[in-house]
């Protein structure tokens, strides 16, 4: 497996081979006799499959066809009543089904066979509570919001086949504890270090990424303006700046209003407003932070001068 292909290092591919080798459950819960009714829709006979939806056949589901199944789970959920436990379970179906647009071709069917495999616990749950102390439903709310956490980090990175198999049999594990009823099992034993793996991972391969993208930008001054190093005077540069590239320095209409912007092309990084472009005055005068929209763009509303750049990231929360 190349770099290119490879989101993990090898240390920490080795950390979730490990993960992924712990043993889980025997075998979900199955479904009470009492939910076949509630199911009935949601399992109810295709074209193509007379005998009733199976896996293999919701995974295959037009995006259409998808939405009247879950559509049809929620309003199951809601004939549970208005409380806390149908409350939850109808937020992760539509957690799901705003997720799923979001995610590659192959990752979209292991979200959907991970889902398909829940929905008995899911109907279970919205019908019956997470248990019947108040310690054991808090437990179950956690352990369903953990795994929403765990489905939204690893819909942001891209993985190769092998890290993608060992990523969601360890969160076949997990949902496998959610159907036993183990639900602080499934967030301490399985999310908590999955997570775990994932950011310190992503945190990794983003800083690789500004490395890269310093680079460029460095490579294009010199090629444009004949720096060794990357910085910038305004507003003499903004002209020779204004093309498509690595940065560009451009002017925009904002309601009424003209403006000057400044934006980088960081690619791999999905999203660039954790991403902050530093401005420091080669003159001594002060320093500015300038935080990227979602397109690498930031109003370059500072003084006259010359400029020294420079790249980091800040997640949210994190600054």
């Amino acid at each position: 497996m190349s770099a290119e292909e490879s989101f993990f290092d090898q240390t920490f591919l080795k950390e979730l081979e490990d993960l992924a080798a712990q043993p889980g459950p025997s075998a979900a819960a199955e479904a009470h006799n009492d939910l076949t009714k509630l199911l009935t829709t949601f399992l109810a006979p295709t074209a193509e499959e007379p005998g009733g939806l199976t896996l293999a056949g919701f995974e295959a589901l037009p995006a259409q066809k998808l939405a009247e199944r879950t559509n049809g789970l929620v309003e199951v959920c809601r004939a549970a009543g208005a409380g806390e436990a149908p409350r939850a379970v109808e937020s992760f179906v539509i957690f799901f089904q705003a997720l799923l647009p979001t995610l590659s071709t192959e990752g979209a069917r292991q979200v959907r066979g991970l889902f398909f495999r829940l929905v008995p616990t899911l109907v279970q749950i919205a019908h019956h509570d997470f248990g019947e102390d108040r310690v054991r439903q808090l437990e179950g709310r956690a352990a369903l919001q953990a795994l929403e956490t765990v489905l939204l980090e690893i819909a942001s990175v891209r993985l190769s086949p092998g890290e993608s198999d060992l990523i969601f049999h360890s969160i076949d594990q997990m949902t496998a504890f959610i159907a036993i009823g183990e639900y602080a099992m499934a967030t301490d034993l399985i999310s908590s270090q999955l997570l775990s793996l994932v950011r310190r991972n992503k945190i990794a391969r983003v800083l690789y990424r500004l490395m890269e993208t310093e680079v460029a930008v460095q490579n294009y001054l010199r090629e444009k303006l004949g720096r060794r190093t990357p910085w910038v005077v305004l507003p003499e540069d903004e002209e020779r700046l204004k093309e498509y590239g690595p940065i560009r320095i451009f002017h925009d209409d904002f309601l009424g209003e003209r403006r000057r912007l400044i934006q980088v092309q960081v690619p791999g990084i999905s999203n660039l407003r954790n991403v902050v472009l530093h401005l420091a005055s080669t003159e001594g005068r002060g320093e500015h932070d300038l935080a990227l929209d979602g397109l690498g763009s930031a109003p370059l509303d500072v003084p006259e001068g010359a400029y020294a750049l420079g790249l980091s990231y800040t997640p949210a929360g994190e600054a």
